[in-house]
């Protein structure tokens, strides 16, 4: 079973990092705007992140995924290590983000998703993913058969989903302002009135509600 995670953590994390080109791919401006509302980086390192960044996740993605269906377990291993530290980066700097007060969106996808701790968890999740998997491919090869090879691409594809949607499922959007209340429709309780007659009897009748 070795194999199986190995496999299944290499999977997960090269998954992501596709999925995290083409997101950027399809929104290239997403990145560069979120840095710019994030107001850490300077202008020089915020432009060359947003270009640096996307490029490092297709390239890491491509040559995994190469490596993980040709047997390469040399650069299966180093791919999975250099996508430990990138992830382990993004971790670092959300978290700082996030300690300074400051708020925007991820710039982790085309969507408007925001900045929050439930990005920098996700980060720190694939991290620990591309550490275990290193350590575990690093162990050797292993041979799966074809039903651990179809649950391996069914568990890595929704895992992969999983993580890619847990900021913008666990995002809490501010509470609407609440309504006021409105006008009972209750029916109102007839009044009654105590009237006296000229020789100073009380006498009593109920008069109809006011519209």
């Amino acid at each position: 079973m070795t194999g199986f995670y190995g496999g299944l953590t290499a999977s997960v994390v090269i998954l992501t990092l596709l999925v995290g080109a083409g997101s950027h791919a399809a929104g290239p401006a997403a990145l560069g705007e979120a840095l710019w509302e994030h107001g850490v980086l300077g202008p020089r390192i915020r432009r060359l992140a947003a270009v640096v960044l996307p490029v490092a996740e297709g390239a890491l993605g491509a040559t995994g995924a190469i490596a993980l269906l040709t047997g390469h377990q040399r650069w299966l291993q180093a791919v999975l290590g250099l996508a430990a530290a990138l992830f382990g980066l993004y971790a670092g700097y959300t978290r700082h983000v996030l300690g300074l007060g400051r708020g925007g969106p991820c710039g982790c996808s085309g969507q408007d998703v925001p900045l929050s701790h439930w990005v920098t968890r996700r980060a720190v999740t694939l991290a620990v993913l591309a550490m275990t998997g290193a350590a575990v491919v690093g162990a050797g090869p292993a041979r799966l058969s074809t039903t651990e090879l179809i649950t391996l691409t069914l568990a890595a594809s929704t895992c992969t989903a999983l993580l890619w949607v847990l900021p913008a499922a666990m995002h809490e959007p501010s509470a609407s302002p609440a309504h006021p209340p409105t006008r009972s429709s209750a029916p109102q309780q007839p009044r009654t009135t105590v009237h006296r007659t000229a020789e100073g009897v009380p006498t009593r009748w109920t008069s109809p509600p006011a519209p």
